[in-house]
C-alpha cells in the first residue's frame, strides 16, 4: 500500500483547521466552507499538513486566478483566522514545508502551489499532483506530475498529465457512519445553490407542490455543521433551478443516505448517478418522491446503487495513484533535455493562445489558465 499526504496553505480559504488526530467529526465542522477530499485520509489513511503559505509570485498569481475577488490582504486575513477547536491563527499553527520528512511518502497531493518548487525538484520519486482550489488550471505546469481535474473518474484510465478525482471524495458510507443521528429521516433537503439562491438569507419563494408533499423543507444557512446535520436527517437531496455543478454537493448527500434528485443538465463533473435520480419537471419530480414515500423498499435500493457509484469512484481513484507511481518509478532517471523544456514551454503558451481565438470540440476553456512555470 502506498503512503499519501494532502496539504494545503495556511492562506487557504477552504477545508478543515484541525488535525486528523481530533477525530473525522471535529475535523469537517472545522472546515471554513466544504466537505472535500477527507477519503484521502479515511480511506487510504493519509496525512493532512497545514503549511506556511508559499509567498512565490506564481503561487499567488494562481490563487488569484481562482478566485480573482480575493487580494492578497483577504489572504492575509485568512491566515489570522483563529479556527474551532484551536486558541491560535491558522499562520501559527502552520508548518515549514522544510520540517516535513517528504520521504516517507509516495503521493503528495498539494492544494493549489502549495509545495514550494524546491522541495519538488529535491524529492524526485514522489508523485507531486496539484489540486487547484477552484478546479481551474493552467496548460502548462513545471514539477507536478499530474493535475486533479476534480471530475469524477469514469473508469481507471490514467491520462499524461491528468488524475480524475472529485474535490469532495469521501467513502460511500463515512458521514452517515460518522454523524448518524439515529432517528428515521424525512423531508427534503434543498441544494444550496437552488431557487437560484446561495443560503437562505435571501428571500424563497417555494412552489405549492413542494408544501403539498407535507414533509419538512430545510434549506442550507451556510454553517458547516448544520449542513451534514441536516444532510444526515433528511431522505431527499433536491437540486430544483439554480446554476450548473460541478456535482460535490451530491456526493455528499450520497455518504449521508439521501436520496439525489436534479435534472439531467445539473451537473456537469461526469458523476453518473442511476437513471431514477434524474427528473425532466417539478411534475416528474413529484411522481418520484411520492413513489418512494410508499415505497420503502425502493427506496433502500436507490440508497445502495448511489453508494456503488461512489465506490466505484474510490476504485478508479485508487487504480489511478498506483499507475502514477507505477510510471514515476518506470520513468526514474530519465531527464528532458533542456531544449525538450523550452520547446513544451513554448508549445504551451501557443497552444493556450489557440483555446482563446478558436473553438476546439471537447475543450472547455473556462477551466484553462494560461501556462504557470515556476
Amino acid at each position: 500500500m502506498y503512503k499519501l499526504a494532502l496539504v494545503k496553505e495556511a492562506c487557504y480559504q477552504d477545508l478543515w483547521t484541525c488535525d486528523k488526530s481530533k477525530g473525522y467529526k471535529k475535523l469537517l465542522e472545522s472546515s471554513f466552507l466544504r466537505v472535500g477530499p477527507v477519503g484521502l485520509l479515511e480511506i487510504f489513511d493519509g496525512d493532512f499538513y497545514i503549511l506556511k503559505t508559499n509567498k512565490s509570485n506564481t503561487a499567488k498569481k494562481l490563487r488569484l486566478s481562482q478566485l480573482p475577488h480575493l487580494k492578497e490582504k483577504d489572504y492575509e486575513r485568512i491566515e489570522n483566522t483563529v479556527p474551532k477547536f484551536l486558541n491560535k491563527s491558522l499562520k501559527e499553527i502552520a508548518i515549514n514545508p522544510e520540517s516535513i520528512c517528504w520521504n516517507n511518502y509516495d503521493i503528495v497531493i498539494s492544494i493549489n502551489f502549495a509545495v514550494p518548487i524546491k522541495i519538488r525538484k529535491k524529492y524526485k520519486n514522489i508523485v507531486w499532483l496539484c489540486l487547484t482550489g477552484e478546479g481551474k488550471f493552467p496548460i502548462g505546469i513545471n514539477y507536478w506530475d499530474y493535475l486533479i481535474t476534480q471530475n469524477c473518474p469514469s473508469s481507471p484510465f490514467l491520462e499524461r498529465a491528468l488524475i480524475d478525482m472529485p474535490y469532495t471524495f469521501i467513502s460511500s458510507n463515512f458521514l452517515i457512519k460518522n454523524f448518524n443521528k439515529d432517528i428515521e429521516k424525512n423531508g427534503i433537503y434543498f441544494e444550496v445553490n437552488s431557487f437560484n439562491t446561495h443560503w437562505t438569507r435571501e428571500k424563497v419563494n417555494i412552489p405549492t407542490n413542494f408544501k403539498d408533499l407535507g414533509i419538512p423543507l430545510r434549506f442550507h444557512n451556510g454553517d458547516m455543521k448544520s449542513h451534514i446535520d441536516q444532510l444526515i436527517i433528511s431522505k431527499y437531496f433536491v437540486k430544483y433551478q439554480g446554476r450548473t455543478l460541478r456535482g460535490n454537493s451530491f456526493i455528499e448527500a450520497i455518504s449521508s443516505e439521501c436520496i439525489c434528485f436534479l435534472k439531467y443538465s445539473d451537473c456537469y463533473g461526469k458523476l453518473n448517478l442511476p437513471s431514477f435520480c434524474y427528473y425532466s419537471d417539478i411534475k416528474e419530480l413529484m411522481e418520484k418522491i411520492n413513489i418512494l414515500e410508499n415505497n420503502n423498499n425502493k427506496r433502500l435500493e436507490l440508497i445502495l446503487e448511489q453508494k456503488n457509484v461512489l465506490d466505484r469512484i474510490t476504485q478508479n481513484v485508487d487504480l489511478q495513484f498506483k499507475q502514477a507511481i507505477e510510471r514515476k518509478r518506470k520513468n526514474k532517471g530519465r531527464k528532458i533535455t533542456r531544449l525538450k523544456e523550452k520547446f513544451f514551454k513554448l508549445f504551451s503558451y501557443l497552444y493556450y493562445c489557440l483555446l482563446v481565438r478558436i473553438n476546439i470540440h471537447g475543450i472547455n476553456k473556462i477551466e484553462f489558465l494560461p501556462p504557470m512555470y515556476e
